[in-house]
């Protein structure tokens, strides 16, 4: 008895060396079998991992692609670590970080008793123009994001908070860029709705402005673009395109579309 209680904790001992040195080139498998076996919900964004090194618990891939409503947006260098005895307590607790040329990401995701997932710290940086496939915009810069937390379901948002900033906007929808200033975005959920409410830290071009998304992705923009010293003539002239003139040349902007 003595022996055979010995050679258990062996193979036991034995088992988890296997199970902690699993090769990180078994999580590509896993995300493809995953979207194969349809266990995510529809229209779920597919993530593709490449040149992957280290284990399933601590690894890294070269080179990593996000695919969102058929665009593919490039993450670059991704970075992950799974703590093993987060799945003991059967919350699964996952710290992931990307880094590309002129972005960066990084959020720790976990998931509770109930199924939602819990992502909080998100932080990150990347150009405005990376939200072009869903946007239509004339301007550049760069967004800096701290999301508090996100909760979520298969296909329902529960919780979200966070500050978006907007740093050194300009124009370029004419021969040259003209700067706008720089704008923050505090984002946050009610009534069902996802809203982002814009401000100005007295930026040459003004805003005061709201959007609200609906679960299915339809949203509204209502804001003001108020006009300052120091703007542009082609701006001042361009941004009466996107709305209505009012007496103190401020222009009223109210949007409706889909993400």
């Amino acid at each position: 008895m003595k022996w055979f209680l010995i050679l258990l904790g062996i193979m036991a001992i034995a088992a988890v060396v296997v199970i902690m040195r699993l090769p990180a080139s078994l999580v590509p498998m896993i995300l493809a079998e995953v979207e194969q076996r349809n266990l995510l919900p529809p229209e779920s964004p597919s993530l593709f991992l490449t040149q992957t090194s280290g284990t399933i618990w601590q690894g890294q891939s070269a080179d990593s692609i996000v695919e969102i409503d058929g665009v593919s947006v490039p993450l670059g260098r991704v970075s992950w670590e799974l703590s093993p005895l987060s799945l003991l307590r059967s919350e699964p607790t996952l710290n992931v970080a990307s880094s590309a040329p002129m972005q960066t990401l990084s959020t720790t995701l976990s998931v509770d008793m109930q199924g939602q997932i819990i992502m909080t710290a998100l932080e990150g940086r990347l150009p405005i123009g990376a939200l072009e496939p869903w946007f239509p915009m004339l301007i550049r810069g760069d967004i800096t994001f701290v999301i508090d937390h996100m909760i979520f379901t298969a296909n329902t948002l529960h919780a979200i908070e966070g500050v978006l900033n907007f740093e050194y906007v300009d124009w370029v929808g004419g021969d040259y860029d003209m700067p706008l200033g720089s704008y923050m975005a505090h984002i946050y959920q009610q009534e069902n709705q996802v809203r982002v409410q814009f401000d100005d830290f007295d930026a040459t071009l003004g805003m005061d402005g709201l959007m609200s998304i609906e679960p299915d992705g339809n949203y509204t923009f209502d804001a003001i673009l108020q006009p300052r010293e120091g703007l542009a003539a082609e701006v001042r002239e361009s941004i009466t395109w996107f709305g209505k003139k009012q007496v103190n040349d401020s222009v009223l902007i109210k949007t409706r579309g889909h993400l």
